[in-house]
């Protein structure tokens, strides 16, 4: 995808913001096991950093997109560690074993919550090492985990036993939600839809269930040949499911239903592990609340035209999902846009003036 530029959306019936509008771009972060890097780039695989260098079996990876912190499972260092988001700041957060596996991040409550290969159990500590506990044992081998903060629920995949759990943020009231015929790798949780990903190795494949373990449904067959598949990552704002393919040195993208696959990264000999997603914002806007309760857009959903009451000769552009501008225009005195050429979708308009900036998501229906 590229530069999602408008990611703050404001509805028709809008209220004042309490805090300035920011303009933002996703992008994906990912680790690689054996060249000791953590990367990133922007959802279409545009705009490739190495943030992190030099640090070896790196194994998952997680952001705390509230404090615009990465943080990974290092097998070199046999620890926790983390950077910030430009990857400056490198620090060993929680000694561990050298066989750190699973991390994840409750950035609400604060809590880093991680599993080492073989041990049964599920520890969890403060975000800043101290306090550590642990609150599930007896697991299998689990090699995926997700937090959902809104809801405060834990879950993780047992690759061992072929399962998919669900418990209370500290381990209690723990319940089996899924039993399978695969062995279980990873899994990520789409919190605005309560859906749970998650693929497995034994045939390569992505599937999904609610938070209730229904609606089983099979999402893609990644690959036939011996690719084994690796970490997953799902835009929630968007709508598109990232995964591993570890073998093929392939990171791949396709819309949430496994429609229109494309790689988005190939590294020959690479060895991709951890992955997550996360936004980068790019520019302050000020913006005069009094002034942002006056300007509208409408109708909504919009076939042929829509209206925009703002000042005449405000510049008014539209977006596509992949942040393209796709049409400009000056606003005039009949306040209407044109959109007879744009086919049915989601659209983001941004009406600018020499002093604000307002930002709205669209439906364009035919």
């Amino acid at each position: 995808m590229r530069a999602l530029f408008l990611s703050l959306f404001i509805i028709v019936s809008c209220s004042a913001f309490s805090q300035p509008m920011l303009d933002s771009v996703e992008y994906i972060y990912w680790g690689d096991h054996s060249g000791g890097t953590i990367n990133k780039a922007k959802l279409d695989g545009s705009d490739v950093q190495t943030l992190v260098s030099g640090d070896y079996q790196i194994r998952r990876v997680r952001l705390d997109r509230k404090n615009r912190k990465i943080y990974w499972a290092s097998g070199l260092y046999a620890a926790i560690r983390s950077a910030n988001y430009d990857g400056t700041e490198v620090t060993t957060v929680l000694p561990t074993s050298n066989q750190i596996g699973v991390i994840e991040v409750d950035q609400k409550n604060k809590r880093l919550y991680f599993t080492e290969d073989n041990s049964g159990m599920i520890k969890r500590c403060k975000i800043d090492g101290t306090s550590l506990e642990t609150i599930v044992t007896g697991t299998g081998l689990v090699l995926g985990m997700a937090v959902d903060t809104l809801h405060d629920i834990l879950f993780w995949g047992d690759y061992t036993n072929k399962k998919i759990f669900k418990a209370n943020t500290d381990g209690t009231n723990i319940v089996e939600i899924h039993n399978s015929n695969l062995k279980i790798y990873d899994l990520y949780i789409d919190v605005k839809r309560n859906y749970v990903y998650f693929n497995n190795r034994t045939n390569n494949s992505i599937q999904r269930i609610d938070y209730y373990g229904n609606g089983l449904t099979d999402i893609i067959q990644c690959c036939s040949n011996n690719c084994v598949v690796g970490s997953l990552a799902v835009s929630v704002e968007y709508n598109f499911l990232f995964w591993i393919e570890r073998e093929n040195g392939i990171l791949a993208r396709s819309n949430a239903n496994g429609e229109d696959r494309t790689d988005i990264i190939y590294v020959p000999g690479s060895n991709f592990s951890g992955m997550d997603i996360g936004k980068e914002y790019l520019t302050h806007v000020k913006v005069d609340e009094n002034k942002l309760k006056q300007i509208k857009i409408y109708p909504n959903p919009c076939s042929n035209q829509f209206f925009v009451d703002a000042e005449i000769n405000s510049d008014v552009s539209i977006y596509n999902l992949y942040g393209q501008k796709i049409k400009t225009s000056k606003l005039t005195s009949s306040k209407s846009i044109d959109i007879d050429e744009l086919p049915t979708g989601i659209y983001f308009v941004e009406v600018k003036n020499e002093n604000d900036v307002f930002k709205q998501k669209i439906q364009v229906a035919k």
